[in-house]
């Protein structure tokens, strides 16, 4: 065999066992039209519609509670409000959890909430190499489970750039070479990409010569948390029945039991919105009081088969 053959074998190779790690490795969840067209459409409009509820980005240092806006590290705006969309998508998100599970061949976990927030990507963003969780403070990051991206755009698409790169790692430390690949999405309109929150991963450079807010890269962004363990005081006595169902509610009843025998003060119930009975227990006002507060918007409030109050309104109460 001449010496340009043997290259030529050697590089297949090397391809193949590169492509057999990257599978391996660095395995996500893709979804198509997770939307349906009136749907999408809707979502559309409602970025637009909302242009100025956008902030910019913050990112989140270690061991500091709140994020801080970093240009030189990430740099996007955010809507942290999506109005009936925030539903509609937990829901289909949630719908899809068993197949996301098998994907990554885990098994089912306690789920506080699912957080959610629309990102808006322009000419010169982007965010460089991160995980999206840690097992520092603040609490919340540590325990985000899953991630993922849905991106969409108004048509014709008229931006480049932005694509989700993911790194394989060793220790937490990114190498760049054929044993440690990487895997690039490209954004594509109405496609969902779900991932494990301990993927090392950035979203590459947006190039939009318009600088049009209507013509950003656009992704609805979240996480699905896992419900924080109790202290060895107070373990719940069933584990199993914390367990997330595919509807996306687990039972906290235990939490109240136990809490109640231990004789000392409920503590704060995790999770980004909650039921009637947790917020009542939360912030000690009734249930007729708090069903008065969301009937006159005066806080966030979600029809999840149940109403559920955002824990943020609670507080600032």
């Amino acid at each position: 065999m001449s010496t340009r053959k043997k290259r030529q074998s050697s590089l297949k190779v090397a391809a193949r066992k590169s492509r057999g790690s990257l599978n391996k490795s660095l395995q996500v969840f893709v979804k198509k039209d997770f939307l349906t067209k009136t749907e999408l459409r809707g979502l559309t409009r409602y970025v637009l519609q909302h242009e100025s509820d956008f902030t910019e980005s913050t990112v989140v240092p270690d061991g500091v509670p709140e994020g801080a806006n970093d240009p030189s590290y990430r740099k996007s705006r955010v809507l942290y409000e999506l109005g009936e969309y925030g539903t509609l998508i937990q829901d289909r998100l949630l719908a899809l959890l068993p197949d996301v599970q098998r994907t990554f061949n885990r098994e089912a976990f306690p789920l506080s909430h699912i957080d959610v927030q629309i990102t808006a990507s322009n000419d010169g963003d982007f965010f460089k190499v991160h995980q999206d969780n840690s097992f520092v403070e603040p609490l919340e990051v540590s325990l985000r489970e899953l991630s993922f991206v849905h991106y969409f755009n108004f048509e014709p698409k008229a931006f480049s750039g932005g694509q989700l790169r993911f790194y394989e790692s060793e220790d937490g430390e990114v190498q760049s070479s054929v044993e440690r690949p990487t895997r690039t999405i490209t954004p594509r309109q109405n496609t969902l990409v779900f991932f494990p929150s301990t993927y090392n991963h950035e979203v590459l450079p947006v190039r939009c010569p318009t600088r049009k807010f209507r013509n950003s890269r656009f992704t609805v962004n979240g996480w699905f948390i896992r419900a924080a363990a109790l202290s060895n005081e107070a373990n719940p006595p069933d584990y199993e029945e914390t367990i997330v169902s595919v509807d996306g509610s687990p039972d906290m009843g235990w939490l109240v039991d136990a809490v109640k025998a231990l004789g000392v003060p409920r503590p704060p119930i995790p999770g980004l919105y909650l039921t009637l009975e947790e917020a009542s227990a939360f912030s000690g006002l009734s249930f007729e009081y708090l069903e008065i507060l969301i009937q006159e918007q005066k806080v966030t409030a979600i029809d999840d088969g149940g109403w559920k109050i955002r824990r943020r309104d609670l507080e600032n109460l």
